[in-house]
């Protein structure tokens, strides 16, 4: 490891999206599952950044979908990472969607994503460690290490039921 540690701000990613006719499920919204593949990859990107290496998908310790995104919405993907453990991290995403014209924002979904650093055998390496620097990034790595601890605790059960 041994490389310096790095801001939240550095992990910072922002993608943009519009949503298309074939993006849309019956119901005339954008596909969860289309989301879901734009939100892992902006959490994906931003995991990549702080780490400086290649990154896969652990988990998904939470992605609520909070309001439809039809067709012409223009979706604004935010992600960065919240905290770092050792070898994985959190990254955060938030999708907000707009229609063109209008000021109006509406929040589409937040989500929570663990990946972990790997190399070129894919196998996990130390990842450098970050620094909130604001209120806010010091709260959500602190509601990191609560989420870990909780997604570590339901492993934990599972396997015992095994």
């Amino acid at each position: 490891m041994g490389e310096k540690a790095r801001t939240v701000s550095a992990s910072c990613v922002e993608m943009a999206e519009i949503v298309q006719p074939m993006d849309i499920n019956i119901h005339g919204s954008i596909f969860g599952g289309h989301l879901m593949s734009l939100v892992d990859k902006a959490g994906g990107i931003a995991a990549c950044r702080h780490s400086g290496t290649s990154v896969v998908t652990l988990s998904v310790d939470h992605l609520a979908f909070k309001n439809p995104a039809p067709v012409g919405t223009i979706l604004s993907i935010k992600a960065s990472v919240n905290r770092v453990f050792r070898t994985s991290m959190e990254a955060g995403v938030r999708v907000i969607g707009w229609k063109a014209g209008s000021d109006e924002e509406t929040l589409i979904c937040r989500a929570y994503i663990t990946y972990v650093a790997v190399d070129e055998a894919k196998k996990p390496i130390p990842v450098r460690p970050i620094v909130p620097e604001t209120s806010d990034q010091i709260r959500r790595w602190e509601e990191a290490g609560r989420r870990r601890e909780a997604r570590l605790a339901l492993v934990s059960s599972l396997e015992e039921r095994r």
